[in-house]
């Protein structure tokens, strides 16, 4: 019997933490491992609203994959998945077409989530790739430079659909930018106004109230007007429609931003794997129901156990996590020792939001809440983990911030 193959689809944190456990544990003996990706680079999810203002260019978001994995020991494909058919043991690519396999890591990241909203797929910018960020920078731009050349008689309004951890830190980073953006453009502050729309009673929602509040007046002080409790009905050229107690009104936009939902990788629902609205709930080995040779991680997956209860979302830190588990566990099955699994076990080393360059809240794994800047510290430190994790000190020296 020849040697398995290993089809890694996605190198987002999950996907590249795995295949760089992989090249350290196998060796090329052991099995042919593949990683698809339908970009040359893994980019930092956590900086895209850095990258959405013009704070960070893209190549300091992008990493090439070549550059952290060892291309002797991991064949990388670039292409799109375009079906995953787990029964046949098959996946296609658009270019490469089908690839069979004998392991499979889905780990495909997220997709914008529209809540079947009127309009957001023809009328809202997003921030889910480095794509969309630096499309909604130039549109941004694009439409200041339209505006400066008008009569001015109304604001220039950038409206943010939803107050979760996106739109909060991309507020913070926005709003550190605007004098920039006035001097660029030569206008006035009262030329401009920020709007967060958010269908909660507060900015964060999940998240501890008193946070909440802190990075609410943080960002009032820096500019931003709230319209807590409506929800966005629907979306056009310039104008939103909200609802708020059964009543609704138009908010005029010049530019929307929808940051209040992700899904899994539509990709999963018109697979074989069994799900529950695109989302795999998988076992304590990260494997999906049914299909003890793939492992599913990420956003693509919920877990339940009586360990964790239940991951709906995925973070950097939990794809990361994951994607050491399913290393590990794909090694013991392939050296035969599929009785020695390991369970996936999250092990919360606390969330911070950014609130701008100076400012920033979080709950550490102790549940103690930071402000400020501790908080932001401690940002800067999580992020150089990551880099760490990736690439090593070469990673970190060349990229932290």
């Amino acid at each position: 019997m020849g040697k398995p193959t290993i089809l890694i689809l996605g190198a987002g944190y999950a996907g590249i933490t795995t295949a760089i456990m992989l090249q350290k544990k196998l060796d090329k003996t052991d099995a042919t491992i593949k990683l698809i990706n339908k970009h040359a680079y893994h980019y930092q999810t956590t900086w895209l609203h850095e990258n959405a203002v013009g704070t960070l260019p893209d190549h300091q978001v992008k990493i090439p994959i070549e550059s952290v994995i060892d291309t002797d020991r991991i064949d990388f494909i670039v292409d799109t998945v375009t079906h995953i058919k787990s029964e046949e043991q098959r996946v296609s690519l658009k270019k490469h077409g089908d690839l069979t396999y004998d392991y499979l890591v889905v780990a495909l990241g997220f997709e914008t989530e529209t809540f079947n909203i009127p309009g957001i797929k023809t009328h809202a910018y997003t921030i889910n790739s480095v794509y969309q960020a630096g499309f909604l920078r130039k549109e941004l731009e694009k439409k200041l430079t339209t505006y400066r050349r008008a009569d001015k008689q109304t604001p220039f309004s950038i409206v943010v659909g939803g107050g979760g951890f996106t739109g909060v830190e991309y507020l913070g980073e926005l709003t550190d930018q605007l004098p920039s953006l006035l001097e660029k453009f030569q206008l006035d502050e009262q030329n401009i106004e920020i709007l967060s729309i958010e269908k909660e009673q507060s900015v964060m929602p999940g998240f501890d109230l008193e946070l909440g509040e802190y990075a609410m007046q943080v960002l009032e002080n820096k500019g931003v007007t709230f319209y807590l409790g409506m929800a966005v009905k629907s979306v056009h050229t310039d104008y939103v429609v909200v609802e708020k107690n059964g009543l609704t009104e138009e908010i005029p936009t010049s530019i929307f931003i929808w940051t209040a939902g992700v899904r899994s990788n539509h990709l999963i629902e018109q697979s074989d794997l069994e799900h529950v609205d695109g989302s795999v709930e998988v076992s304590d080995e990260l494997r999906a129901p049914n299909r003890d040779n793939v492992f599913v991680l990420g956003d693509c997956t919920t877990i339940s156990s009586t360990d964790h209860n239940q991951i709906t979302s995925s973070t950097a830190q939990i794809a990361i996590q994951q994607g050491k588990v399913c290393a590990k566990n794909l090694e013991r099955l392939i050296k035969g020792k599929s009785n020695e699994l390991l369970s996936f076990h999250y092990k919360e080393h606390g969330l911070i939001a950014s609130l701008g360059k100076s400012d920033a809240i979080g709950v550490l794994y102790n549940n103690r809440k930071v402000f400020g800047k501790e908080a932001v510290l401690l940002k800067r430190i999580n992020e150089n983990r990551v880099l760490h994790q990736i690439g090593g000190f070469p990673m970190l020296w060349k990229r932290k911030k």
